[in-house]
């Protein structure tokens, strides 16, 4: 996906083209605002397309034989035509698929990938229903990266939608508070995704937390812990509502540790990212979304509101994700007659605190009255300890660094 169109690649070398055509990107010989459906894109000598690729206003596709055509906006050259700037007033756009002449049989080898091409595989690093992510370092810039691998030509039509959402969104979302989005393409009824990489998830967090701390499961978590998931939980709360706060509204519908990233190296002083947007729906705040909610992976329905499953719901049924990840982030069970012993007298109020946020973030059946995530933030110093309280501590800044690099 581009940043408002797309391409779609068929099992008999097909490509089409739907969305923002302002600038000749879908392909059709003229502009317009949008096309609505998917059209056909026709290319010269019926050539069979083996791969095509997005860019943010420009389009790409590359044939069986390995000749290269390009199409879309061409102001800064990025489509390869070799038109020198005495020309480039009048060739700032190109409305069909013309063949980079320069760059023909680019693809030496067409049994090497586009992305054995570009990266070297490292790990494998996470799987599910959809696909597999890699770990993987960029053959030109060294960087490295993590891929998203799905098998797109083997989904029905509402997966490949579930799969072009989460494109589209990471596209639209550039944003500290969302992992970063840089590529995607179709080769072999796969659909690859390239995207920022991020050490850690919060799921794994959860895990390392207690025994970097020490902590045994029926002790209370001391200072430093309960400050650490304080940070996490402030900045988890800011992405959502980063989401909860966009035109239009932006509901995740999967929130779960498994997808918050953790990026220890504290770009513009942050370490928690959302990802995995497959789910991700924009939201009319007016109304209701009158689908169901339909997710059947294990694992993710302990995250899901109540009310999703009666089909009425708004952007709150985050919120209840949001309080059952602050229960394994604080050690709170609401299910039993949980009482706060903490070591620290300064800490138990605090915790008293969270338990009562908690329990507001929770409130079902009464759904609506959920508070916002900046309804949340702004009483943030009821219920988080000040920095410099636990930066006195000796043990501070050994607790921080154990805790993102275990």
């Amino acid at each position: 996906c581009g940043y408002e169109h797309t391409l779609a690649l068929d099992s008999d070398g097909r490509a089409y083209a739907w969305g923002d055509n302002n600038c000749g990107q879908i392909g059709c010989r003229y502009k317009s605002y949008y096309i609505w459906t998917p059209i056909e894109i026709e290319f010269s000598n019926n050539y069979k397309i083996q791969s095509i690729y997005c860019c943010y206003n420009s389009s790409f596709a590359i044939t069986s034989d390995g000749h290269v055509f390009s199409w879309g906006n061409n102001y800064d050259h990025e489509l390869g035509h070799n038109i020198n700037d005495d020309k480039q007033e009048n060739e700032n756009t190109i409305l069909y698929p013309t063949k980079n002449e320069d760059n023909s049989n680019i693809n030496d080898n067409l049994n090497d990938s586009n992305f054995k091409t570009q990266f070297i595989e490292m790990s494998a690093i996470g799987s599910g229903g959809f696909g597999t992510v890699f770990k993987v370092k960029h053959r030109l810039d060294d960087k490295i990266y993590a891929v998203k691998r799905l098998q797109f030509g083997d989904f029905n039509e509402e997966n490949k939608l579930k799969v072009l959402r989460e494109v589209k969104s990471l596209a639209k979302l550039d944003t500290d508070f969302v992992v970063k989005y840089y590529n995607s393409w179709l080769e072999s009824n796969h659909l690859y995704i390239q995207m920022e990489f991020c050490a850690q998830n919060l799921r794994s967090l959860l895990t390392d937390k207690a025994i970097v701390f020490a902590r045994q499961p029926e002790d209370e978590m001391n200072i430093f812990e309960y400050f650490i998931s304080c940070q996490i939980f402030t900045e988890l709360l800011e992405s959502v509502q980063y989401l909860h706060e966009s035109n239009p509204v932006i509901i995740h519908r999967d929130l779960k540790p498994g997808n918050i990233l953790i990026d220890p190296n504290f770009k513009c002083n942050r370490c928690v990212k959302l990802c995995d947007f497959g789910l991700a729906t924009a939201h009319n705040t007016d109304g209701h979304t009158d689908s169901r909610y339909e997710h059947s992976v294990v694992g993710t329905r302990r995250y899901i509101a109540p009310e999703v499953y009666s089909g009425k719901y708004n952007h709150k049924s985050d919120i209840y994700s949001l309080y059952i990840i602050g229960e394994q982030l604080f050690d709170i069970d609401f299910q039993s007659s949980q009482t706060f012993q903490a070591n620290e007298s300064v800490l138990k109020s605090y915790l008293l605190c969270i338990y009562r946020t908690l329990l507001a973030m929770m409130s079902t059946p009464f759904w609506r009255q959920r508070p916002e995530c900046r309804q949340v933030l702004a009483k943030h110093k009821e219920w988080s300890i000040d920095k410099t309280v636990v930066t006195k501590q000796k043990e501070f800044n050994s607790r921080l660094i154990g805790i993102i690099t275990v």
